[in-house]
């Protein structure tokens, strides 16, 4: 008889179709009944370990449809699962790229890379030799090896372009190396060795193209540090347009760069001092490079850039090894160099993740989490343990206190506390207690959340008190309707939360224990329904729905003994009824409000220079809005007021709230630039918000005054010339009368005529008394406050007030002012601290 042949190709595919239909069984759907509608969720769909990695692919595609949205998850042991129905069934890809005698670990992904340049690009990068590459969003994969890669970078326009670094040589010399791929993967090209960071950069920026890329590489022939950990002064942060066949170094001894588009940021350590780092900045999405400035003369030994909405930045830097657990945050002006102070021991844990927190959705408003230096410690060895493990704070650590503020950090002012709490009961809160709300560092409670969809509206957990607490007893979750103004406790204890449909849907579950529940609410929080998702309980980790907040199908995650835990719940089929009444906000027919937010610091609805009217549902409305809800908005500029402005660099607010020069500052920026030409501008310590939008108002009291660049240019070249010509009228004057009475002239040539003008025609005034003899510089010294500098035609007097100028700044005794101007008895002193550089104003 013939021989039984085993079909391989066969069995595998059976293999495929069988874990499919599986999967699909196990993750079959189920309607759940609840007052006012349904609630269809998913089975549980077990996976090998917890979830650590969760990415829509295509949910901001314009062609994907509802439910057609690809997700990917990665689990803690390297194991991808697919959904293509946004989490309601499960089909692990482990069949599609592990081959049949692979050990486990080979087919282990530590990475998963999703192309910006085309959605249906993707790369799962595995802990071993081999990457899988898909260009159909995971129904099929390539399969390539070369080596163990270390980082993948994917070109941001071009899909086929891939960056990677892996290690060469023998160990302890092993190095990194660059290499380039531009058929997705199939083959490399070695680019460069001792790499240790790289990017593509910005094609669209200024003199930079599709080949260009930034790294940070070693200078060749120097020897390396012993981890990569260490600054080292022998890298450099350099560019290449042609793939390295050349190179250009940007910024000598960066060590370490960010992306922050369109800002770019290098940090460049300190040659004679190891742990001293500066940072350049790029505002131009790479093309150029400045050194950024800082109004302390302090060490920088690191940065972290914690915001960049809204042209500006907002950088924690860390000045001391002694500041494990705090650092200052600074805010820049535009171009991202000159930064002031806006709040000091900000907390953070030892990663560098600070508890400081960006309100999406609304320009200006940020919450942040500080130190209070005036409190005692109550060090523990279990808060510290706890601190260490935790990587939070904690009872016993320093104690840690939650602020707010509405003009992007130029004031800042405590949390109100609720009235009354979730069951109705009034709080007891003195004068110096507030509310306080847990941050990214804690780890055991929800952090301050916002949506960039659900306007407004904030959720976090925390306590009210004199500071931040971590007992379980006293933690509650809390929840705010207009950007962080006012709030209420919706829930006792704390929850894990979401927003859908716009903000128009919460729901929560209890982070702090396994349950089978979930709380929802369709009114922000005036009531909860509680709906059991399981017959068994989950420690549930995170709610999560797609990117753009539009959805009401979310995805539960979380853990179940050793096992991870999926499931998908739609609220779509809760309410039938869609919001009606868009076009009429504020009607008694209509679904819709109008809600304008403000600053608490200032009088009328304005927030950062202007009235911003945004439409969204009323918050007893139940309706839903739908995905293709389009939040309609108008904008009005404001008149300018002081909370229009913050302090300027090398200012910082004393405890009347006003800006004042920074101890010891030095003086070098704050007159004329070498390169003056016509004007220049003097602070009076306050610069306008980044974002700002104020117009008029009290803008002159706060705005940097103008002033003529010093010389006969500008103020000096116009008095100049209209002294000229009143002489040259007086001339004129003067020659025709003597004529008229048959009187000698004054002068008897054109030279005489012209030294008669300079002169000011005081020679025909020789019998006046000296009052009026020095009238034309007395007219000089009277129009001082335009002439700024006012040096008049000596130049070693220039030359002394321009020594002196620190010693009057500061408010030295060094020297003493000048007795004249330009050399003239009859002219009165002057202040040189007002009138020449007005540092004082």
């Amino acid at each position: 008889s013939r021989p039984f042949l085993i079909d391989w190709w066969e069995i595998r595919m059976a293999r495929r179709l069988l874990s499919a239909v599986l999967g699909a069984v196990v993750a079959v759907s189920c309607v759940a009944k609840v007052a006012g509608g349904e609630i269809s969720t998913s089975r549980p769909f077990l996976i090998d370990s917890q979830v650590v990695d969760m990415q829509w692919i295509n949910s901001t595609r314009k062609n994907a449809r509802p439910h057609d949205k690809v997700v990917f998850v990665r689990s803690a042991k390297g194991s991808i699962y697919r959904s293509t129905d946004d989490g309601l069934y499960w089909v692990s890809q482990k069949d599609k790229i592990a081959e049949e005698d692979e050990e486990p670990f080979q087919s282990r992904i530590q990475q998963m890379q999703f192309s910006k340049a085309n959605a249906d690009y993707a790369v799962m990068q595995g802990f071993s030799d081999v990457s899988w590459y898909t260009k159909d969003q995971g129904e099929s994969y390539h399969r390539h090896s070369f080596g163990a890669l270390v980082e993948m970078k994917l070109h941001p326009t071009n899909p086929e372009w891939v960056l990677a670094s892996k290690y060469e040589g023998e160990f302890p010399s092993r190095y990194l190396s660059l290499f380039v791929s531009v058929d997705f993967g199939k083959s490399w090209k070695k680019l460069v060795s001792n790499v240790f960071q790289f990017e593509w950069a910005d094609a669209s920026a200024k003199g930079r193209h599709e080949k260009t890329i930034y790294a940070c590489v070693r200078k060749a022939d120097t020897k390396p540090k012993k981890s990569f950990a260490s600054w080292d002064p022998n890298i450099d942060f350099v560019v290449s347009h042609d793939f390295f066949g050349s190179s250009k170094v940007i910024v000598e001894h960066g060590n370490r760069f960010a992306v922050h588009p369109p800002y770019w940021f290098v940090a460049a350590m300190n040659p004679e001092e190891e742990l001293e780092v500066k940072m350049w900045v790029s505002s131009d999405r790479g093309a150029t490079y400045h050194t950024s400035h800082f109004p302390y003369q302090l060490s920088e030994r690191s940065y972290r850039v914690v915001d960049s909405k809204e042209g500006s930045v907002f950088v924690q830097v860390t000045h001391s090894q002694r500041d494990m657990m705090f650092a200052n945050v600074y805010l820049s002006g535009e171009d991202g160099r000159m930064y002031s102070l806006t709040l000091r021991h900000v907390v953070k844990d030892f990663k560098g993740m600070s508890d400081f927190e960006r309100v999406n959705g609304v320009d200006g408003v940020y919450i942040a989490n500080t130190a209070d230096t005036d409190a005692k410690p109550q060090f523990t060895l279990a808060g510290g343990l706890q601190a260490i493990l935790g990587g939070g704070q904690v009872d016993g650590m320093v104690p840690t206190k939650t602020a707010i503020t509405f003009d992007k950090g130029g004031m800042w002012s405590p949390l109100k506390a609720p009235e009354k709490d979730s069951r109705g009961h009034s709080v007891h809160c003195d004068s110096k207690c507030s509310l306080h709300l847990n941050g990214k560092t804690s780890r055991r409670y929800g952090p301050v959340y916002s949506s960039p969809t659900s306007t407004g509206l904030i959720m976090a957990t925390g306590n009210v008190g004199h500071h931040l607490h971590a007992r379980a007893d006293e933690v509650n979750t809390y929840f705010s309707r207009d950007a962080g103004r006012t709030w209420e406790e919706i829930l006792k204890g704390s929850y894990i939360y979401e927003y859908g449909d716009h903000g128009a849907l919460m729901v929560l579950a209890d982070n702090t224990k396994a349950t089978r529940e979930v709380i929802y609410s369709w009114n922000e929080g005036l009531n909860w329904t509680h709906f059991e998702f399981w017959d068994h309980q989950i420690e549930v980790e995170n709610i999560i729905t797609e990117p753009t907040g539009a959805s009401q199908i979310f995805i539960i995650y979380g853990r179940r003994h050793d096992k991870g835990v999926l499931m998908q719940l739609n609220f779509e089929t809760l309410h039938e009824r869609r919001c009606l009444g868009v076009e009429s906000p504020g009607s008694d027919v209509s679904d819709y409000e109008e809600w304008t937010p403000s600053d608490e610091l200032r009088s009328g609805k304005c927030l950062l220079g202007r009235k911003v009217t945004y439409t969204r549902r009323k918050r007893a409305a139940r309706c839903f809005n739908g995905r293709d809800y389009d939040r309609k908005e108008s904008e009005y500029a404001c008149a300018c007021a002081r909370t229009d402005f913050e302090c300027d660099f090398g200012y910082q607010l004393n405890s009347q709230k006003e800006c004042e020069r920074v101890p010891d500052m030095p003086l070098a920026g704050f007159g004329a630039p070498d390169d003056c030409s016509g004007y220049f501008t003097i602070t009076r310590g306050y610069r306008k918000v980044p974002g700002d939008r104020c117009v008029g108002g009290e803008a002159s009291e706060w705005e940097p005054s103008r002033r003529s660049c010093p010389g006969f240019g500008g103020t000096s070249a116009v008095l100049l010339f209209v002294l000229s010509s009143l002489a040259a009228v007086l001339a004129v004057f003067t020659y025709s009368k003597r004529k008229e009475q048959g009187m000698s002239m004054p002068w008897q040539s054109v030279g005489d005529a012209l030294d008669f003008v300079k002169e000011g025609g005081r020679s025909l005034f020789s019998g006046a008394s000296s009052s009026s003899r020095g009238g034309y510089r007395g007219l000089g010294t009277e129009m001082l406050e335009d002439d700024d500098f006012g040096l008049g035609e000596d130049d070693d007097d220039a030359q002394v007030l321009g020594g002196s100028l620190a010693d009057y700044a500061l408010g030295g005794g060094g020297a003493a002012a000048p007795a004249s101007v330009g050399g003239t008895a009859g002219a009165g002193p002057i202040d040189v601290a007002i009138d020449l550089i007005s540092l004082d104003e």
